[in-house]
């Protein structure tokens, strides 16, 4: 009977645990489970970073490619309005219109009018009318045109075009290409986002297609219209 009553209190001990055991369990299960939340809010936010950031890129990479695609199929047509010896292009330094085909879903033969242009809201768009519907082209205003958003938040955007310049008949790249008998043989579109935003932007050189140039009207002499030489 001694015997059995000196063991009983010492698997009694040892059939649990203390207060202050089971409290520092607790204490650590905690730490533990806040670590781990910590590591989970971290990776879900370094995921959607990474979404965000590869959705930004594949808007950019969008944008150049459909640019690229309207630029290089650009048609030297005749500017009605001008000497007969002018195709129908405005490039500026701050944006360029010019005729291509449309789009699918319009059918790929039709042509129209494009122009890309940054709005004062850093907005990167891509406007498209008929050319059937009478807009001029070297009209500033886009009442009517179709608008097409490619890019937010773009801070500026500078195109320049390489070709013969008026005075030396050299190929140099120029700010403006208007009242010309021929289009660039290069389009050169770049931009920038604000400071601190994650997207680059790659500088897009395009060269258009056609290789059109128009015959001078009325005898003129120009080192732009006539037979290339």
């Amino acid at each position: 009977m001694m015997l059995a009553t000196a063991i009983n209190p010492a698997r009694r001990r040892d059939a649990g645990f203390t207060l202050a055991e089971m409290l520092v369990a607790l204490a650590l299960f905690g730490m533990i489970s806040a670590l781990l939340a910590a590591v989970i809010q971290l990776i879900a936010r370094l995921d959607g970073a990474s979404r965000r950031q590869g959705e930004a890129i594949e808007q950019v990479v969008a944008a150049q490619n459909l640019l690229r695609s309207r630029i290089e199929q650009l048609r030297a047509l005749i500017d009605v309005r001008g000497l007969g010896d002018t195709i129908a292009m405005v490039g500026r330094r701050d944006e360029i219109t010019f005729t291509a085909p449309g789009f699918a879903a319009n059918g790929a033969h039709q042509l129209q009018a494009i122009r890309l242009r940054r709005t004062n809201r850093g907005q990167l768009v891509l406007y498209t009318a008929p050319l059937l519907a009478g807009n001029d082209i070297r009209l500033p205003s886009v009442e009517g045109w179709d608008a097409a958003p490619l890019l937010e938040g773009v801070q500026w955007m500078d195109i320049a075009y390489f070709g013969a310049d008026w005075l030396t008949g050299r190929d140099l790249w120029q700010d403006s290409w208007q009242n010309r008998a021929q289009p660039p043989k290069l389009v050169r579109v770049r931009l920038g986002f604000a400071e601190g935003d994650s997207r680059s932007w790659p500088v897009l050189m395009v060269r258009p297609m056609s290789g059109v140039r128009l015959t001078c009207q009325d005898g003129r002499k120009s080192l732009d219209c006539g037979e290339a030489q």
